[in-house]
């Protein structure tokens, strides 16, 4: 019994299994070798693919201030120095766009006024607040092409012209810039 080997031994060192162990270690490498292929072949893509940077069309926004009051238009809205891809027209903001928009309004007057910020001529006002004498509001409205966002004031005991602003500020800024866009 003393030149027996152990089981184990002479189960690893049969004929039989010897080439099954080499063939499955061929498997294994040649798998290895078109993983790593693959990596090269990626890395290499993607370092010499020409590099085109995506364009989209500037995000539409304003910033408007508002600081005085006439009595025939209301609150006048003058654009700020600020970057800006939307105009103030007959103080009034014109929408090129269809989509979400942030609509922020923001201001600190001397009276007690009414103030509400229209979109669209015969329908609910963005905004409504009465007799204040500031207003901080913020919301999310879906607005088209050729919408107008304008503010509407009424005063309470005297002029318009009478009201100081303090910080007044309409903001819009455009969610989803893939919508429907004119160009003018």
């Amino acid at each position: 019994m003393e030149g027996v080997q152990p089981l184990d031994e002479n189960v690893r060192n049969a004929p039989g299994l010897r080439f099954q162990t080499h063939k499955l270690m061929l498997v294994a490498s040649v798998v290895q070798g078109l993983g790593l292929l693959l990596c090269l072949t990626y890395i290499c893509l993607h370092f010499y693919a020409p590099q085109v940077p995506l364009q989209y069309p500037p995000i539409q926004s304003i910033k408007a201030r508002f600081t005085e009051c006439d009595n025939e238009k209301g609150f006048i809205l003058k654009p700020s120095n600020e970057e800006k891809t939307m105009k103030v027209q007959d103080n009034s903001i014109s929408i090129r766009c269809d989509g979400f928009y942030l609509v922020s309004l923001k201001g600190y007057f001397s009276q007690k006024l009414s103030l509400s910020l229209h979109y669209r001529n015969n329908s609910e006002p963005l905004f409504s607040h009465d007799k204040v004498t500031s207003v901080n509001s913020i919301t999310v409205a879906y607005l088209f092409y050729k919408d107008k966002v304008y503010l509407n004031v009424i005063t309470h005991n005297s002029s318009c012209a009478d009201i100081q602003v303090n910080g007044g500020e309409l903001i819009l800024i455009s969610q989803n810039p893939s919508g429907y866009c004119a160009n003018e």
